[in-house]
C-alpha cells in the first residue's frame, strides 16, 4: 500500500517587515532618481549628491541596519564616518573652505566619545575594539592628509586630532596584546 501525501505545499510568506523594507527601498530609489533628474534638469550645483548620500545614511542607519556588529560603538563609528563624508560632499559640491576644521573637530570629539563608550564598560565592550581602531586609523589618516594639503596655517584641532588618534591607536593595540590577527579573522573570516 502506497500513501500519497496530498497536503498542499505551504506558501512562503514574506514577513511584514520585509514587505515594508521592499516598499521603502523602492521609494528611496525613486526619490534618488528623481532628485538626480531634477538636479540635472534644473542645473546649478550638484545638491542631489548630498540628498542621495543622506538617503543612504538613513537607509543604513534606520531602515536596514547591520545584522552583524550591531553594537553602540560600531553604530556610533558608522554614523560619524558617514557624517564626515556628508560634510566633505557639502564642502565639495555646495560651499567650500571650512571642511578641514569641522571634520577634524568631529574626529577629535568622536575619538573621545568612542573611548568613553569603550572604557566605561570595558569588560563587555572589549570585543568592540576593532571599530575603535578603524576610527583612530581613519582619523590619523585624515589629520595627516589635512596637515599635508593645508594651504593656510594649520589650526590647532588638526595636530591635536593627529596626536589623539595616535594615542588611541596605541592604547587599543596595547589593550589587544597581540590579538589583532584573531580580531581581523573574526571580522573578515578570511585571514
Amino acid at each position: 500500500m502506497q500513501i500519497n501525501i496530498t497536503y498542499p505545499k505551504p506558501q512562503k510568506r514574506k514577513s511584514h517587515r520585509s514587505i515594508v523594507i521592499d516598499i521603502t527601498k523602492d521609494l528611496f530609489l525613486l526619490t534618488a532618481i528623481m532628485c538626480a533628474a531634477i538636479n540635472i534638469w534644473a542645473g546649478g550645483k550638484a545638491w542631489s549628491v548630498i540628498v542621495i548620500w543622506a538617503l543612504f545614511m538613513i537607509w543604513t542607519m534606520f531602515v536596514s541596519p547591520d545584522m552583524i556588529e550591531y553594537n553602540r560603538i560600531s553604530q556610533f563609528t558608522k554614523a560619524i564616518v558617514q557624517s564626515c563624508v556628508m560634510l566633505v560632499l557639502i564642502d565639495v559640491f555646495i560651499t567650500s573652505g571650512w571642511v578641514s576644521n569641522v571634520v577634524s573637530i568631529i574626529c577629535f570629539g568622536s575619538l573621545i566619545a568612542v573611548c568613553l563608550l569603550l572604557y566605561t564598560d570595558f569588560e563587555r565592550q572589549r570585543r568592540n575594539l576593532l571599530p575603535v581602531i578603524l576610527l583612530s586609523v581613519l582619523s590619523l589618516i585624515i589629520s595627516a592628509v589635512l596637515m599635508i594639503i593645508s594651504k593656510e596655517a594649520i589650526s590647532w584641532q588638526i595636530p591635536v586630532t593627529c596626536v589623539l588618534s595616535f594615542a588611541v591607536l596605541a592604547a587599543c593595540m596595547k589593550t589587544m596584546r597581540g590579538n589583532i590577527k584573531s580580531e581581523l579573522k573574526k571580522m573578515f573570516h578570511t585571514i
